[in-house]
């Protein structure tokens, strides 16, 4: 027994690139006579994609339904008055059968386009080629031999007061080394930022009491282990005020040496509560500039950041960077391979 789909489209889906070749299996006029229906069949294998357009010269076309092989389900769709180019995916090889129905008393005449081709995958280019290993995607996220936690923590706590003058109030700076020279041992960071007193106490409760995957890696450290890829996940503020509080990182490079000052404005995007920094970030900049303002014009906000550094042998120092640079790049750019088709 079947069972019919009126929601025909909702099987549509979005195929992300249409570079390989149709193959054409109907293409031409069909007139179906007064309360009678024509029948189709194709033979499809999985790993192709069915591209149908239905287009009545005249009137409506009262059901398309198409019998999926090897399944209870029957897709249909009712009075169509245009169907132009729907991507069908095809789950099961084996023969397709659509009916063409017309519930109408006078005939029809349609022009009907079916087509197939080879379905395609987005691979990454990393799937495809040993360029990186896994464990160095973005970050080094794993506690490896070679990488070593700093066991000191920076950490900064200040009131933000309310800026009432936006034009000429200066941001509230949190500068962070990173780097000194080529012999610095700090190659990349990870950063929380709390904003009110529930933020500060949500993370020292994380704190004195770690999770059983903390004490097995030996640590009970929230950012310390969020840095080492041990945890995703920090707490972040649930005050009111914390709405109005902006941050983001700047290019101290900018304002390094120089009388300009950071102006976070509303338009801003606001930066992460917590996040990890890359080292390629650490080795180009050296050090970061995080900068703050309280855009509530009555609350003052109290504020906790704090910095977490780790070292990584010289010896593997450059590898890293690229492994980084080299996964950038990848993750942007993708390589489409024709899906397997079944025997």
């Amino acid at each position: 027994m079947k069972y019919s789909f009126v929601l025909f489209l909702s099987y549509i889906i979005t195929v992300t690139s249409f570079a390989q070749e149709k193959v054409e299996l109907f293409n031409g006029l069909e007139q179906i006579a007064p309360l009678n229906r024509i029948d189709k069949t194709f033979d499809l294998k999985k790993g192709e994609n069915l591209i149908v357009s239905v287009i009545p010269m005249k009137g409506v076309l009262g059901q398309l339904k198409i019998d999926v092989p090897n399944s209870q389900f029957q897709l249909v769709n009712k009075k169509i008055k245009k169907l132009d180019r729907a991507f069908i995916k095809v789950d099961n090889s084996g023969t397709y059968a659509f009916h063409f129905i017309n519930n109408n008393v006078f005939k029809i005449e349609l022009d009907i386009k079916i087509y197939k081709q080879r379905s395609t995958i987005d691979r990454d280019t990393v799937l495809l080629e040993d360029v990186i290993f896994s464990s160095f995607i973005d970050t080094v996220k794993v506690y490896k031999d070679d990488t070593i936690p700093v066991p000191d923590l920076a950490e900064y706590s200040f009131i933000l007061n309310p800026a009432r003058n936006y034009g000429t109030v200066s941001d509230s700076v949190v500068f962070e080394e990173l780097l000194k020279d080529e012999n610095t041992e700090f190659q990349y960071a990870a950063y929380w930022v709390g904003i009110g007193a529930e933020a500060l106490k949500a993370y020292e409760t994380l704190k004195n009491n770690p999770p059983p995957s903390w004490l097995i890696a030996g640590m009970n450290e929230p950012l310390m282990a969020y840095g080492l890829g041990v945890t995703e996940v920090l707490p972040t503020s649930s005050s009111s005020v914390s709405r109005d509080v902006m941050f983001k990182f700047m290019d101290p490079t900018i304002y390094n040496n120089t009388d300009n000052k950071p102006k976070v404005t509303r338009r801003d995007k606001r930066a992460d509560f917590y996040g990890r920094i890359p080292i390629s970030s650490a080795s180009k900049f050296k050090e970061l500039l995080l900068s703050f303002r309280n855009f509530n014009t009555t609350t003052a906000a109290p504020i906790y950041v704090k910095f977490v550094k780790f070292k990584l042998d010289r010896v593997y120092y450059n590898q890293y960077i690229i492994r980084e640079r080299v996964q950038e790049i990848f993750k942007e750019k993708q390589i489409e391979v024709l899906a397997p088709l079944d025997d």
